[in-house]
Formats: C-alpha cells, structure tokens, sequence
C-alpha cells in the first residue's frame, strides 16, 4: 500500500475521460496536467490542505483561481479517490476556457475576468469516484 498521496506521482482517471498525468503530490501542493477530459491541456499548481483521516485514508481540498473549491478524498489501499468539486456556474458552462496554465500571468487575467462578468451560480457539482496510479 502507498505510505501517503503526499509524495507521489500519480495518473490519476474519472469518470468521463478525465486523465491528470502527471499529477505530483507535494507536502502542501499537487502540481497536475490534464491530459484527457473536458480542459484537455491544463496545467495547474494547486495550494491545498491535508488530512490524513484514518489509516490508509487521507483528504485534501483546495480553492482554484476559478472561484472552484476541490476536495479529494484518497483511499490508498484501493488507489481509488472520490472527488467532490463545486464549480462557477460560468465554467461548468464551458471548461474550455479552463485550457491553459495557471502559472500564466495572462490566463490568470482572463479567468478573473470572466469569473467577475459571468455568474457563479447555481455551481457544477461533481460528486464522482476515480482510480490512480503511482507513475515514475
């Protein structure tokens, strides 16, 4: 069994084609790509909190620069997470706009922008299980 989600370098699956690869877990970020999957073309370095709930079981949350709140929570005995996120009604709408990097001063001026002209409610809900994989 993986020791902790902090650490590793995952493939990482849901439901409906999604693939982040590579998504590394570091002690208070993971860093991930989305390789396959409705923002097909992302790349993001996220800030989070950690947990570690119980043996073998560990969470962590973050709040993206869309406005979305993430939380995981990762059950390592299984390599499967189950992932709740709560999207802005503008993005849910569309992810496309979600292609690019978050460490690009200009795709961070343009989300802003349309995160301040577009509603943010009712949010996207996704309420959904996943699968990961440790990667070299």
């Amino acid at each position: 069994m993986l020791p902790s989600i902090l650490g590793a370098r995952l493939s990482w699956h849901f439901a409906d084609g999604w693939v982040f690869e590579p998504a590394i877990v570091g002690p208070d970020i993971v860093d991930y790509r989305l390789k396959e999957g409705p923002h097909a073309g992302r790349h993001a370095i996220q800030h989070f909190y950690f947990q570690r709930v119980a043996p073998g079981v560990e969470t962590t949350v973050w709040y993206e620069e869309s406005g979305a709140v993430v939380h995981m929570t990762w059950y390592l005995e299984t390599q499967t997470v189950h992932r709740f996120a709560a999207l802005p009604a503008w993005l849910g709408e569309d992810m496309t706009v979600y292609r690019g990097d978050n460490q690009d001063p200009m795709f961070i001026a343009k989300i802003r922008k349309l995160s301040s002209e577009r509603p943010d409610w009712p949010r996207k809900i996704l309420d959904d299980e996943g699968y990961f994989r440790v990667i070299q």
